[in-house]
């Protein structure tokens, strides 16, 4: 999230933009409008933070310009007390809030974080983009994928249900630069007497009803991609057979005589453990390690909330245009949205708006959310102490922070601004 601080007084300057690095925002200031109206035409930031008194254009004429040239862009008006009136009339004028100085660090910085998210919901454009995200995991994941998607060697994509693994399969393929077609099958979706047919086609007369011959869909995507989605669910006896078509690169149909040649990029993806499975002998050990050498993992909404704000924006766009409604979030309405677990990742949160959109006229509150879709604060248990409540949230945060370190003790112990040696105190005090 990018933020400009716009402030003359450079001591104070430098200090609000030392304190928003920490916080991990990307960060830019000047001390003059005239100064700013450049970085604002060549960064476009999220967030403006701005004193009154400035030199030359004053703030709250620079803020009324900020939003008409720029409208997704939120400003929040820093004044002294003495001027209180002035900045009522520039919230009445446009602006997302204001604080009087001597200000507390932390105030400002919980308005910029929501505002940051309202302008991130204002600015997202349904562009054709399939994959909508602002989290570095995400980030990292794709340029990983990338990668991937240059290597002869099929991936395998992990992740819970609703988390976008076609998606993903999807930006391999495009970034494959494959001319071929992407084609996707659901292991789930087909019986297993037809399986073998669906994928490696059959021959005229092959058996009772084949009166014509018909290419499998390794042989529709030869050139290009085939997403096996579901694969722990493919039956074993096909399993056997999925693993020479890709040792050796051929397919064979049903009541065919001769092999195939084919040149596919094969991508499964599953929201089961394969590895379990394979012990269980539901899933073969030697196609397990051949599916395994190329492996992403997509996060859980839960683990990303960055993406929260993000999608929210993509989809309120999306729904509204296709219902020629304009509709927005309240600033308590999306916060509370953000505290939800989501436990069907992006699916659900896409239903969700969708949901709301059609449901809602203009503006999306706290209540719509509790009455319409059921999403409430969480409840507050006032039966156990302070210090057990305490524990209870110590341990959830360590537990989210490792998670989102990939279990790295030096980078968990930074995300929970503490050091390491405390960390693994913690850790063995709650059983981690």
């Amino acid at each position: 999230m990018k933020v400009l601080v716009v402030e003359d007084d450079d001591i104070q300057r430098e200090l609000l933009k030392e304190i928003l690095k920490e916080k991990g925002f990307e960060v830019y200031s000047c001390g003059s409008a005239e100064r700013a109206y450049q970085i604002l035409d060549k960064y476009l930031p999220n967030v403006v933070v701005t004193d009154v008194r400035l030199p030359g254009e004053d703030g709250l004429s620079f803020m009324k310009k900020v939003k008409e040239l720029c409208p997704n862009v939120e400003v929040i008006v820093v004044t002294a007390f003495s001027n209180v009136e002035d900045a009522v009339s520039a919230i009445k004028e446009g602006a997302f809030h204001y604080v009087t100085k001597p200000y507390d660090p932390d105030v400002l910085l919980n308005l910029i974080e929501k505002a940051g998210q309202l302008s991130q919901l204002k600015s997202v454009k349904p562009d054709g983009r399939e994959i909508v995200y602002s989290s570095k995991v995400m980030e990292d994941l794709l340029k990983k994928a990338s990668v991937f998607a240059k290597a002869d060697a099929p991936v395998l994509i992990l992740g819970e249900s609703g988390t976008g693994k076609e998606l993903i399969a999807k930006f391999i393929h495009k970034e494959s630069g494959r001319k071929g077609k992407f084609v996707s099958i659901n292991c789930a979706a087909i019986p297993e007497e037809l399986f073998e047919s669906e994928l490696f086609g059959y021959e005229k007369g092959a058996f009772t009803g084949a009166t014509f011959s018909k290419p499998g869909l390794f042989v529709e995507a030869d050139g290009g991609t085939l997403f096996l989605d579901e694969i722990g669910e493919m039956p074993l006896p096909l399993q056997a057979k999925l693993l020479r078509v890709l040792q050796e690169g051929e397919v064979r149909p049903v009541g065919g005589l001769k092999p195939v040649k084919v040149d596919v990029k094969v991508v499964a993806a599953t929201n089961r453990d394969l590895k379990k499975l394979v012990e269980e002998g539901k899933f073969r050990e030697d196609l397990y390690y051949r599916l395994n050498v190329l492996t992403l993992e997509i996060p859980p909404l839960r683990e990303r909330p960055e993406d929260i704000a993000e999608l929210v924006g993509y989809f309120l766009k999306k729904f509204g245009e296709r219902y020629g409604k304009k509709i927005e979030f309240e600033p308590e309405a999306l916060e509370l949205l953000l505290s939800y677990d989501f436990p069907g990742n992006v699916r659900e949160l896409e239903n969700l708006i969708h949901r709301l959109v059609i449901v809602s006229d203009r503006k999306i509150s706290k209540s719509n959310l509790e009455e319409i879709v059921g999403i409430k604060e969480k409840g507050k248990n006032f039966s156990k102490t302070l210090p057990e409540l305490v524990a209870e949230f110590e341990k959830e945060l360590i537990e989210n922070a490792l998670k989102r370190a990939n279990y790295v003790q030096t980078k968990a112990a930074k995300l929970l601004g503490i050091d390491e040696k405390s960390l693994r105190y913690k850790r063995k005090k709650y059983g981690i």
